[in-house]
């Protein structure tokens, strides 16, 4: 007898939930924290659902949490491309879009298709994805002081300059402990290895990287790997009357994405596959830097999703442009 699906629509700091019980689809939402996990569980419980087959999108760390707690539960739970949800949702003419009617086409989606289950990733992966959220925390927090500390004068800029040591400290000793927590496990260290091959690409984006990127396995194509980050064009054309610049969705993962924009810009001039690509689409014309900048931070994740899926270091002549 086949559990019954339940879809989750992960967002950073919710979980709505959609399941079928007594023959009438339902919803619920719950926090995306500890409590939230055990509330969903006993709700489960509660509802005399049973056992279930619990689907959501891989979203890197903001899924880690629920989907790890319902492992542990005894549940069966995949974690999916958020593209094969996407063109599903499509295949259905929805029109409407919310984070219950996402939660909805997961479920229905799990329904179908019954995909895979997931397994946990190792000790050492949930530590490096829990380091990577205390450092995007210190690394806002930072941010925010230096924007405050510009209109601040006398006493208050000093303490201002305190508060902003005190989180670049923090940052120092979140990434010691990031690299200690990759070299203890051969896993990580070996991908993050492939990754240092690539001219561009520093322990921070290799980190991150490794706790926000999807594995191969389950975004399957560099092109998913892409839209994963929100690096995929996205168009606007009707007819001959409106045909405006084409521009990236933005629909993905934005931590990622940021992560990118620096090492894209060293990798312009570093790595003779990106550099190669950036002068083609400079001589073409047409573009302005930042489009040009995005071209490069597209081309840089598809390096990395390519040594990781092949599990070899990087090689400039493979990865150049096509003429």
């Amino acid at each position: 007898m086949e559990r019954p699906a339940i879809g989750i629509d992960v967002a950073k700091d919710t979980l709505d939930v959609s399941v079928v019980t007594g023959g009438k689809p339902l919803h619920k939402q719950f926090a995306n924290s500890e409590q939230g996990f055990a509330q969903l569980i006993g709700w489960l419980g509660h509802r005399k659902i049973g056992q279930v087959h619990a689907c959501m999108e891989a979203t890197g760390r903001y899924s880690l949490g629920v989907a790890l707690a319902l492992h542990e539960a005894g549940h069966v739970v995949s974690i999916v491309n958020p593209a094969a949800i996407r063109d599903f949702a499509r295949s259905k003419l929805g029109r409407n879009k919310s984070d219950k009617v996402d939660a909805r086409h997961i479920r229905e989606f799990a329904a179908a298709f019954r995909p895979p289950a997931w397994r946990p990733p190792s000790p050492a992966l949930r530590r490096l994805c829990t380091l990577q959220t205390m450092r995007a925390g210190f690394v806002a927090s930072r941010v925010e002081w230096r924007n405050r500390a510009g209109s601040l004068g006398g006493d208050a800029a000093a303490l201002a300059e305190t508060t902003i040591a005190h989180f670049a400290a923090q940052i120092a000793a979140v990434d010691q402990a990031i690299a200690e927590t990759i070299n203890g496990d051969d896993d990580l260290r070996g991908k993050r290895d492939l990754l240092l091959s690539i001219d561009g690409v520093g322990q921070t984006l290799a980190a991150l990287l490794l706790a926000e990127l999807p594995a191969p396995e389950v975004l399957g194509r560099s092109a998913a790997a892409v839209a994963y980050a929100g690096l995929n064009p996205r168009e606007f054309q009707s007819g001959s009357s409106v045909n405006r610049p084409t521009r990236i969705s933005k629909i993905g993962n934005a931590v990622l994405r940021a992560g990118l924009y620096m090492p894209a810009m060293v990798a312009m001039k570093h790595n003779k596959a990106v550099a190669a690509l950036a002068a083609r689409l400079r001589a073409k014309g047409g573009l302005t830097p930042k489009q040009i900048l995005i071209a490069a931070m597209r081309k840089l994740l598809v390096i990395c999703f390519g040594v990781l899926k092949s599990g070899r270091p990087f090689d400039a002549a493979l990865a150049m442009p096509a003429p």
